[in-house]
């Protein structure tokens, strides 16, 4: 597959499947890396989508399980986990989702936390208002949303 253009193309990992070789699960995607492929670990803190894949696979994406995030806004133990998360990603240049936010507060709340993305019923279909994101992408790829543009595209001012 020598010459194979990847850019845009991102490798979600799930929950429900375990990595038995790191090693091995490197060495193939690292040619197709340095072409712009993409890992996104999805449902982080959930099933087999561990610390571990985070910390072995370096992802550019970082899916927050809807286990931490509904809810958050009135719970420290899931503000602080979140806020954990943040750091690491922040840290390792990888965005993190907020999956499946359903209220205002919630998302007032990962806002304040710094959340760079998220996606749930609080967003506005695609197709209803232009919406920017922070995460850097081709034109043609659909991403999720960061919760200051969900707020402008509502005409809403997001929380400090």
């Amino acid at each position: 597959m020598s010459g194979v253009g990847v850019p845009g193309v991102v490798v979600e990992l799930t929950e429900h499947v375990r990595v038995s070789d790191y090693d091995r699960l490197l060495e193939v995607r690292s040619p197709y890396r340095t072409r712009g492929l993409r890992i996104a670990v999805d449902d982080a803190g959930a099933g087999y989508s561990s610390f571990r894949h985070i910390l072995r696979l370096a992802p550019a994406l970082i899916k927050a399980d809807i286990a931490l995030v509904r809810g958050v806004d009135g719970d420290p133990v899931r503000q602080a986990l979140l806020a954990a998360l943040l750091s690491v990603a922040r840290t390792s240049g990888a965005v993190v989702v907020a999956e499946g936010v359903e209220t205002q507060a919630e998302l007032d709340c990962l806002s304040r936390l710094g959340t760079g993305c998220v996606h749930g019923y609080c967003s506005p279909r695609p197709e209803s208002a232009p919406v920017r994101t922070r995460f850097p992408r081709p034109q043609a790829q659909p991403t999720p949303t960061a919760p200051a543009d969900l707020a402008a595209a509502r005409g809403r001012t997001p929380a400090p």
